[in-house]
């Protein structure tokens, strides 16, 4: 009975493989990543890796075609990008808003990023949009310039020219603590269980990277040791969340009726808390309490993490490059050029040069590397028809290294790159930091402003140096692209701070 039941599954298997294979038969003209193996494709290429090993091979299987490839997962394609024609083409289709089950490991339901359902996306995507406005990033300057100078302080004592210290983890403070005052309006020094929430929050990342380079853990993983922890750190992060949700539900109960939030002028100068706490769906419903903890900790994770990692990248790069240091340090001078010079932002965007060394480091160094669509519509690529339902690998980090846009020696850290009449010679999606198309990043105003001021001071008061170099640098993947080990730098404590 035992061998007649593994036939019968066996055959059962082979049948739904035939059928995977037959129905897939577009993509037999697309080339397959290399190396790939019969039957089972590249599957065993990611078998017992880590997620630094699991990052190399991707970066290697997706660096192999120019245009377009496909990853092999058994008989089912997955279809690579990494030309901006390519990607122009995907992006600007207002129906390829969807996104595919890879987003569901990060459960973070209709979060703006992990939103399968691009019209549901597209209906919170609106909803929030007023609070990025200029005059709401506007009030968030001297409260992102308060938190860095805060982390400034912190950082004075270590300031002794020798002593190596790990950057990213006093920018990860800084940023978290940016977010919270900003778009949460909660101006606590420090909240309560704020270093849990970070620490929880790497924890979670480390596990959602785990488990998208481990296909063992698609389909079984709640039955692993690492879903227990994970599941224990979200409760710790969740319970953070939840406790700003409902300290400003209280707060904005307690507001007399007359400061109702219905008039438009009002709405446009909420944060982004209060948007969606007030804010109703295109049914007349609002947020449940989950949605309103999937959303805020969303918009908390992301406008966190991926700041603090950019401008690690940029210190490590200027730390790498003394000259160019040196140039983002003369240009912050002639803008602000006494402590009486007000950070808004018209003096934020004179700082040109600077906004081109934290490009050029998110070119190299892209927080979020890779990125898919599902296709809900036909779409035709490089003369190929791909059909509905199908998903489609976004490929930026080798999108950056593009040796067409980029020059044959693509790795090589050089501002002069974004120049103007540079930027303007090159095609619009060979830079995509922040995606591209309508379903870009919403907040990338806010994080370019917040990224320059940490900069900015950082630089007035230290120099900033590094033993690393760039071929130490070891990607590993938890959704955004870390280093396997510290972002090691010393300060030199300069003689004249602002």
């Amino acid at each position: 009975m035992l061998l007649v039941l593994l036939a019968v599954v066996g055959v059962l298997l082979l049948f739904q493989y035939i059928k995977l294979l037959l129905s897939n038969g577009y993509a037999d003209k697309i080339p397959p990543l290399q190396p790939v193996y019969p039957l089972v494709g590249h599957i065993p290429l990611f078998l017992g890796k880590n997620t630094h090993q699991a990052f190399d091979v991707v970066v290697k299987l997706l660096g192999s075609v120019e245009r377009m490839g496909k990853l092999m997962l058994g008989p089912k394609p997955l279809i690579t990008i990494s030309h901006p024609d390519l990607m122009q083409q995907v992006l600007t289709r207002n129906d390829l808003y969807d996104k595919p089950f890879l987003y569901e490991f990060l459960r973070l339901g209709n979060g703006l990023i992990t939103e399968r359902s691009g019209e549901r996306w597209l209906q919170t995507r609106k909803l929030l949009g007023p609070t990025f406005n200029t005059s709401m990033l506007t009030s968030f300057l001297s409260t992102m310039d308060a938190r860095t100078m805060k982390m400034v302080s912190k950082l004075q004592s270590l300031a002794d020219g020798h002593s190596e210290i790990d950057i990213y983890p006093f920018l990860l403070t800084c940023t978290l603590e940016i977010a919270i005052s900003t778009t949460m309006g909660r101006m606590d020094d420090e909240m309560p269980g704020q270093q849990d929430y970070i620490r929880n929050l790497e924890i979670i990342m480390n596990a959602i990277g785990t488990r998208i380079v481990n296909i063992n853990l698609w389909l079984f993983y709640q039955f692993s040791k690492a879903y227990e922890v994970e599941e224990r750190a979200r409760k710790i992060c969740y319970d953070f969340t939840n406790k700003i949700i409902e300290q400003r539900r209280l707060e904005l109960h307690s507001l007399p009726k007359d400061a109702a939030v219905d008039d438009e002028y009002i709405k446009k100068r909420m944060n982004t808390l209060d948007q969606i706490l007030t804010a109703q769906k295109s049914d007349g419903t609002t947020f449940s309490n989950t949605d309103l903890i999937y959303q805020l900790f969303t918009i908390i994770s992301a406008a966190n993490d991926t700041s603090a990692l950019t401008v690690s990248y940029t210190c490590l790069y200027l730390a790498m490059n003394p000259h160019i240091q040196d140039t983002v340090k003369s240009e912050m001078d002639q803008v602000f050029y006494s402590p009486d010079v007000e950070i808004n932002l018209d003096t934020l965007k004179q700082l040109e040069y600077t906004e081109m060394a934290i490009k050029e480091a998110l070119r190299i160094c892209p927080t979020a590397p890779f990125a898919a669509r599902q296709t809900s519509s036909e779409i035709l690529l490089d003369g190929i028809t791909v059909p509905k339902g199908e998903i489609i690998f976004i490929d930026l980090y080798n999108l950056h290294r593009h040796k067409e846009f980029w020059g044959p020696d693509p790795d090589r850290y050089d501002p002069e790159r974004f120049r103007p009449e540079a930027v303007q010679q090159r095609h619009p999606f060979a830079f995509l930091p922040f995606s591209g198309g309508s379903r870009n990043c919403i907040g990338h105003r806010y994080a370019m402003n917040a990224m320059k001021i940490m900069l900015l001071r950082l630089l007035q008061n230290f120099e900033v140096r590094t033993n690393l170099k760039q071929e130490d640098f070891k990607f590993r993947f938890e959704i955004t692209a870390k280093l396997e080990g510290p972002h090691s730098v010393w300060l030199v404590k300069r003689n004249k701070g602002l």
